[in-house]
């Protein structure tokens, strides 16, 4: 099911301040959203279940896992699932739903900045869905990512557009009755939380460029393979392979 546009006029209103509830404070009012069916959930998952290739009998690494809806697709696909996600309160409501697949999911409280708890090499794919917007420090989960895959592993996230859901965006019909957004002030890239009382939003996002995720793949060593894109579309996805340079 596509998800549900806001009405002409919606606003994504930013604020700077910190009074909004962190990830851990919403965490059972964003499970329950995912489990009554999000619209753009949905989509996200098929997005990132499309990127992935045969997972089965792999090793993969679910990063920001969140109450675990992506870790749980893969290991219905059959994967070897460590989810991983900085939040206490999300990965009790992840253990809650179990696991569809033969090998129970592993989940790990863990910054996804560093990933101190997993080992070298250990997987032959990373997922990150709707989390790399989340993070802080992208460099250093970028780094954290690259050194948990092995030689030939893979990198597939989507992310909320930066292109379109950016702080401030503008919904509104164009000239010709079709829907568009407006969006200003792009370049300047910083932390904001939206206003919207119930939107998941507020407990906030970092609004970077799109150059900017990809340049991180890149500098990490991934080479990054373009998604199809939509009319104005709210995500990006992408999967990116590891990239292994031998010598100095």
């Amino acid at each position: 099911m596509p998800p549900r546009r806001p009405s002409v006029g919606g606003r994504l209103t930013a604020i700077a301040s910190t009074d909004q509830p962190p990830w851990s404070d919403i965490a059972a009012w964003y499970d329950d959203l995912l489990v009554a069916g999000s619209g753009p959930h949905a989509t996200a998952l098929e997005c990132l279940g499309r990127l992935v290739p045969d997972v089965r009998e792999l090793d993969v690494v679910d990063v920001a896992c969140g109450q675990g809806l992506a870790a749980r697709l893969l290991a219905d696909r059959g994967a070897r699932v460590v989810a991983v996600d900085s939040s206490a309160a999300m990965i009790a409501h992840a253990r809650q739903h179990g696991s569809p697949g033969e090998t129970p999911i592993e989940y790990v409280v863990d910054d996804a900045e560093a990933l101190t708890q997993l080992d070298d090499a250990r997987f032959d794919g990373a997922t990150c869905q709707l989390g790399l917007m989340d993070i802080a420090n992208l460099d250093g989960a970028r780094r954290a990512i690259a050194r948990v895959l092995r030689p030939a592993g893979w990198l597939a996230f989507v992310i909320a557009h930066p292109c379109f859901l950016a702080p401030d965006a503008q919904f509104a019909d164009g000239p010709d009755g079709r829907p568009a957004v407006t969006v200003t002030d792009y370049f300047h890239e910083r932390f904001w939380r939206s206003t919207k009382p119930q939107g998941v939003r507020r407990a906030g996002n970092h609004h970077r460029m799109l150059s900017t995720y990809l340049n991180a793949l890149t500098t990490a060593g991934f080479a990054t393979q373009l998604p199809l894109y939509a009319a104005v579309p709210i995500f990006f996805a992408a999967r990116a392979a590891a990239r292994h340079v031998v010598g100095t």
